[in-house]
């Protein structure tokens, strides 16, 4: 139970203060089932076992828990009915097998570390992304999950050890078949959700970026109707140049040729790299951040060939600048600052920095977590990108800085 408890649950103090509690907690309960079972015997174990063993890791995980609500109590009933399901179901299996507790000893020695790797690989992480995401029905899935283990507590234990009621054992196997596709079906719709939330995601950011688009196509269209007036002055430009050049005014030469060119970089649209789409991105946050006073410093430098498709590496530039623009928006002014940057080699990494005040808190994967409503959705698509490219992605915090760094290997 401590295991799958461990690989969904998101503490609140140290892992060193956790981790030292939870041992204390593990042999207490521990030494007071042995005692039971070694005075009384195991049938009093089974009966007095799971309310001495649930009551006090019921109240150490709630004092633990960083969440203290419904998903909460989901976490914990799902870990314990967990362990509950596999113990039964062993049991008929050897019963069945007559096997006299070796069957299901072997059972067990290989369902559970099987079970915790299965969950530590694919459902883990985007469990504790749901649990970020998904706001409502948790009450459901915790009632859900609470009758579930009343269920198998009653059906293991009362009013005696299921191997003593064989008559039950129909019934039993029935309810395990149930309590399975329950989880099943929970898991499926918090899945579908999150699913869901991120193709919305997807959504915004691509409809964003169409505006971002237009935009730009607008600029450069109005740029290049004043190059075109620009063109059919240049004679007259070059007319006027030459009659000061005869007169052998230089200074007047020099003072004209400037005007043009502040002129021509007046006109022309500011650039951050040759990529339209990710241009485009770069521009809209330095428009953004210029409208709020925010200094950004954004140098960009891409491969040849990007590793990974312009859409997406927009839209994770896209999500991390505008984190980054949220996060100093209310800063003091000397505070308020961007820096963008990206290198091409010796492989393609990006960092996006910007100062941070107060305490930033990152889940067990290291990712920075928010319990405000609305935030935390650019994180996420973020981390999305970097797993399906196999890339790396860090978030650190220190010395008052915040920052993303990315790494992709090269196509």
């Amino acid at each position: 139970m401590y295991i799958f408890m461990f690989l969904f649950y998101e503490y609140r103090c140290s892992r060193k203060t956790f981790r030292i509690a939870a041992v204390i907690i593990f042999f207490v309960v521990s030494a007071a089932c042995m005692w039971i079972f070694f005075t009384q015997g195991l049938a009093a174990m089974g009966q007095w076992g799971v309310l001495i063993g649930t009551v006090p890791t019921l109240i150490f995980f709630f004092v633990m828990s960083r969440q203290r609500n419904a998903q909460f109590i989901f976490i914990f009933c799902f870990s314990d009915t967990v362990c509950i399901w596999i113990q039964l179901a062993t049991i008929l299996i050897d019963y069945a097998m007559k096997g006299d507790w070796l069957v299901a000893f072997i059972l067990r020695l290989v369902a559970f570390p099987l079970l915790e790797y299965v969950v530590w690989r694919w459902l883990r992480r985007p469990f504790l992304e749901i649990s970020r995401v998904v706001r409502k029905g948790w009450m459901l899935f915790a009632l859900l999950t609470g009758i579930s283990y009343l269920i198998l507590v009653v059906l293991s234990v009362y009013p005696t050890m299921i191997l003593e009621r064989p008559g039950d054992m129909p019934l039993a196997t029935m309810i395990l078949a149930l309590i399975a596709l329950v989880y099943g079906t929970i898991f499926h719709v918090l899945f579908e959700q999150l699913r869901i939330l991120a193709a919305q995601e997807r959504q915004r950011v691509l409809e964003a970026q169409a505006i971002v688009m237009s935009h730009r196509i607008e600029d450069m269209h109005r740029a290049e109707k004043i190059m075109r007036i620009e063109r059919h002055d240049m004679r007259h430009q070059l007319q006027t140049v030459a009659s000061l050049v005869q007169r052998g005014d230089s200074a007047a030469v020099l003072d004209y040729i400037g005007a043009s060119q502040e002129r021509l970089s007046f006109i022309a649209p500011k650039s951050y790299c040759s990529n339209p789409i990710l241009d485009a991105v770069l521009v809209n946050a330095a428009a953004q951040s210029e409208q709020l006073g925010i200094a950004a410093e954004i140098t960009i430098a891409l491969p040849e060939e990007l590793p990974v498709g312009a859409l997406e590496l927009s839209i994770v530039f896209a999500n991390a600048l505008e984190n980054a623009i949220q996060a100093v928006r209310d800063l003091p002014d000397d505070r308020r600052r961007i820096i963008c940057k990206s290198v091409a080699y010796p492989q393609f990494m990006v960092e996006i920095s910007n100062p941070y005040v107060g305490d930033i808190s990152f889940n067990q994967l290291g990712f920075p977590i928010t319990d405000k409503p609305g935030h935390g959705t650019g994180t996420r698509s973020i981390v999305a990108f970097a797993e399906k490219y196999n890339a790396l992605c860090l978030f650190r915090a220190e010395n008052g800085l915040f920052k993303l760094q990315i790494a992709m290997q090269k196509p």
